[in-house]
């Protein structure tokens, strides 16, 4: 949650303008939304824990990625210690980090701003940003506004799309 400089009103990460006083509240520079290539989605698709730093190819730099088990696809991570999850819309002023809208994310029921990855100094963690259909990591339900931790290898489950967290961070 971030909250409003002026009136303190508190908002999910990602959110442009209050909607209390309408301050700006991201910064007017935002990272870019990353987004991937739409693929024809396998029917069942297969759960490996790759080796470290073997596995799918991440971005130079990058030590960590989610790959999209439907497609195998990676998204690399790059850049920054917090990513929210979700899928945009057309016209849509919250736009999330990690944008799985080009993954059919409406179909498996990815809210718009679904969840968030913090990388901290002890490890990654996922709070379920109260979605719609819920997030689970290795097929346990996360309770909403609770940062869980995410590990190598795990599935983090946004709705009914799974995503694999590949990861070269070392706690």
């Amino acid at each position: 949650m971030i909250e409003c400089p002026s009136c303190k009103h508190q908002h999910f990460v990602g959110t442009l303008y209050c909607s209390e006083c309408g301050t700006r509240l991201a910064p007017s520079n935002p990272a870019p939304t990353m987004t991937g290539a739409r693929q024809q989605a396998r029917e069942d698709p297969a759960v490996t824990k790759p080796h470290i730093p073997e596995g799918p190819e991440l971005h130079t730099g990058a030590l960590m990625g989610l790959r999209v088990l439907a497609t195998g696809d990676v998204v690399s991570l790059l850049g920054r210690s917090n990513y929210t999850l979700g899928r945009s819309i057309k016209e849509q002023a919250v736009v999330p980090d990690i944008d799985l809208a080009n993954y059919d994310a409406y179909e498996y029921g990815v809210s718009r701003l679904h969840a968030e990855m913090k990388i901290e100094k002890d490890g990654v963690y996922v709070v379920d940003l109260e979605s719609a259909n819920g997030t689970l990591i290795n097929g346990q339900r996360l309770e909403s506004l609770r940062p869980s931790p995410l590990l190598h290898g795990d599935v983090l489950q946004l709705g009914r799309m799974q995503l694999q967290l590949i990861s070269r961070y070392h706690r």
